[in-house]
């Protein structure tokens, strides 16, 4: 699972390693769209329940899968930690950061929207979604139900990567994502 704010790099990330390692890549907003919402709507059931089937669907057949979203409430990360533990597999969840200035500047080089909900490339978006952002390290792990995900950090600016929570069978996994970050992802602009 990649989670990020808006310009840290998620998407870029999710399709790279996707493509890498053969991964089914789920965009969020790109589901979004193809609904025809022009907002946000107030509940978002319908949207994440379908990929709550992608998901679960992909992982129960041993495939892997990135979901590719902002994620920064705790309680919907918890939710996609579930499918997986149902699904017997482990989880990986990598926080893209960067600098806000950083995450700001690339948002505004964003193209203009056609009026269907995509990428937000005003600013002002990314203020609102950091004040309501969830901390992982604060929030995931301090109740029972995580005991099969991994964390880690990568800022995209700097191209620094902390393995903040890692599980020792993780461990080829994270070096292998880690050796994917640093050697073969373009630079993020």
């Amino acid at each position: 699972m990649l989670i990020g704010l808006p310009g840290t790099g998620k998407t870029t990330i999710a399709r790279e390693i996707a493509r890498f390692l053969g991964y089914a890549y789920i965009d969020q907003n790109e589901i979004r769209r193809q609904q025809g919402m022009k907002k946000m709507p107030q509940t978002q059931e319908e949207t994440l329940r379908k990929i709550d089937r992608i998901v679960a669907n992909n992982l129960s057949k041993r495939n892997g899968i990135l979901v590719d979203s902002v994620h920064r409430y705790m309680f919907r990360r918890q939710q996609l930690y579930g499918i997986a533990a149902g699904a017997g597999v482990k989880a990986l969840v990598i926080e893209c950061l960067c600098s806000p200035d950083e995450a700001k500047k690339r948002m505004s080089q964003r193209p203009k929207s056609d009026g269907l909900i995509s990428d937000p490339n005003n600013p002002k978006v990314y203020d609102k979604l950091s004040q309501l952002w969830e901390d992982v390290m604060q929030n995931d792990f301090k109740y029972p139900g995580s005991d099969h995900v991994s964390y880690m950090a990568f800022n995209t600016e700097t191209k620094e990567i902390q393995k903040k929570f890692m599980l020792n069978e993780n461990q080829f996994f994270m070096d292998n994502i880690s050796n994917i970050l640093l050697n073969i992802i373009p630079e993020i602009k």
